[in-house]
């Protein structure tokens, strides 16, 4: 039962674009550019997959430019990998965040598939927190009429003044949180070295689109 309560609250998540996350500059929060922004990426994830049938390629396709559009990959990748982003060099960088974008897109394609027709999210108020703004909102799930799941999304603005979301909390849940956890214990194994993290992610990925294309199949 738990499981199941897991999936469909990550598949809310997941169509509410808020695996999305990115680590933020220290500039002034604007509130309702925070909140637009989020409002943006709920919409065009809702119109673009709840209750769509695209084929895999063209679902991973679109899921790949939707996280482009309201993710800056090298911003994400430092928030993921924290003191360490500092310690690789620049290609080890760019290498890892197209790497992690790949990841991303892989674990959440198929959820996204089997999106319930009739999904919704309700973005609400959104309040600033100095640095960054944080929006209230709540996914209703057909499956689970009159249990809303709240979800709370932290957006910041980058240097180049973009909004960005940075984290989303589920129901106490934040996705940011449990990778940044993961990753930190393979590169503490590691001695800090990119190179096994990296080698585990393309070995998920790979896991990852044989079960995908199963599924597709």
């Amino acid at each position: 039962m738990a499981m199941t309560y897991l999936r469909r609250m990550t598949a809310a998540m997941m169509l509410s674009l808020g695996f999305l996350l990115i680590s933020g500059i220290a500039h002034a929060a604007d509130v309702e550019q925070g909140r637009r922004v989020v409002q943006s990426a709920v919409d065009e994830g809702i119109s673009t997959f709840v209750g769509k049938t695209h084929p895999l390629p063209e679902r991973t396709r679109l899921l790949d430019n939707l996280l482009r559009r309201y993710v800056d990959p090298p911003m994400l990748s430092a928030s993921i990998l924290g003191r360490y982003w500092g310690k690789i060099t620049p290609a080890e960088q760019n290498a890892f965040s197209e790497l992690f974008v790949r990841y991303l897109v892989s674990s959440y394609v198929s959820i996204l598939g089997r999106a319930e027709p009739g999904t919704t999210v309700k973005v609400a108020q959104a309040m600033d927190l100095g640095t960054r703004v944080r929006v209230l909102s709540s996914a209703s799930l057909p499956s689970q009429p009159g249990e809303p799941i709240p979800v709370e999304w932290e957006v910041a603005t980058t240097a180049e003044g973009k909004p960005a979301i940075m984290d989303l909390t589920a129901q106490g849940v934040s996705l940011i949180r449990a990778m940044k956890d993961d990753f930190a214990s393979v590169l503490r194994s590691s001695g800090g070295k990119i190179e096994p993290l990296m080698e585990a992610l393309q070995r998920k990925i790979e896991a990852n689109d044989k079960v995908n294309a199963a599924q597709a199949g």
